[in-house]
């Protein structure tokens, strides 16, 4: 086990190599100049030409690269070109936001899945089971934003059932009040991870029951809860590790549900220094984001691996 997770440490390298590089060229193809966000309008080219020697954007873009990645290993993300306050300050309560509502997310998309998947396999001519199909087929392209914006319209506005921006009421707090303003949120964000995922762990399940064991135990007379046991103890690493790799994507694609509901997460961070041109806290957001995608990856193949055998040795 502990070699499988070596090689998988070691294929990150080159991975997050190629992830730095592509972060630091996407901005500077991006049109605005980050000087102009710290020199007054009228400044003149001799202020300008100073503040571009202080944030080193007067060196060569390689040598830009070099200094930004040496200061990166060390863990040091730059400052701030508007906040004047190291990125790490910004980014890491952030970070711990945009965990909780990910989390949330990805924990809600894995029951709702496993109970619709499970059913839709037991009973895959049932009309229930083709309603089941539709939505989750439906709910696969649905963009996370636009129906961010429909549940603020039916449970916030029509209802006002549910909080519909921040993390908690003003003069409130507590576990309850972070629950309200969680579900909506949540519900955005897991909506097209339950589609895949209730499709991945149906077609899973209906795999399995046509194996000959489970036949051979339906035919001894075991009781179904017993069988479905077997069946979800079988199939289970291909549905963690699916569900994995959609924790991932849910912490790509809560960039813009937490602009929505004005959920201080990272994606929000992201989004307010791109109008504010804050590149430092822009690389920093992107990479902070894929260099947690990737440790995902890393963690669900070792769950996959300690779950299956056949994955170390192969």
């Amino acid at each position: 086990m502990a070699s499988f997770v070596l090689k998988r440490l070691a294929l990150m390298i080159p991975t997050l190599l190629g992830v730095s590089i592509i972060v630091f060229l996407m901005l500077k193809i991006v049109p605005g100049d980050p000087v102009n966000s710290i020199v007054a309008p009228d400044a003149s080219e001799a202020e300008r030409a100073v503040v571009r020697t202080q944030l080193g954007l007067d060196k060569p873009i390689v040598a830009q690269y070099g200094i930004w990645l040496g200061r990166v290993v060390q863990g040091n993300l730059g400052d701030s070109v508007t906040r004047r306050l190291p990125v790490t300050e910004l980014l890491l309560p952030a970070l711990k936001n945009t965990v909780i509502l990910t989390a949330a997310s990805a924990a809600a998309a894995f029951v709702i899945a496993l109970v619709i998947g499970v059913y839709s396999a037991y009973r895959p001519a049932s009309r229930i089971a083709a309603l089941f199909n539709g939505l989750s087929l439906a709910s696969i392209g649905l963009p996370n934003f636009w129906v961010a914006l429909i549940l603020i319209g039916i449970f916030s506005v029509t209802l006002g059932w549910l909080p519909s921006s921040g993390m908690s009421t003003v003069g409130g707090g507590g576990g309850g009040d972070l629950i309200k303003h969680l579900i909506l949120p949540t519900a955005a964000t897991a909506l097209s991870s339950v589609g895949v995922l209730t499709r991945m762990v149906r077609s899973t399940v209906a795999g399995i029951l046509q194996q000959d064991h489970i036949f051979a135990l339906q035919a001894k007379g075991v009781r179904r809860t017993t069988i479905l046991a077997h069946v979800l103890r079988n199939g289970m690493p291909t549905i963690l590790n699916v569900t994995g790799l959609q924790f991932g994507a849910l912490l790509a694609s809560s960039v813009l549900v937490e602009t929505v509901f004005s959920w201080p997460g990272i994606g929000q961070v992201i989004y307010q220094a791109i109008g504010q041109r804050d590149f430092p806290v822009v690389q920093a957001g992107v990479l902070v984001i894929a260099v947690a995608f990737v440790l995902l990856n890393l963690l669900v193949d070792a769950i996959h691996a300690a779950m299956d055998p056949r994955v170390r040795h192969a």
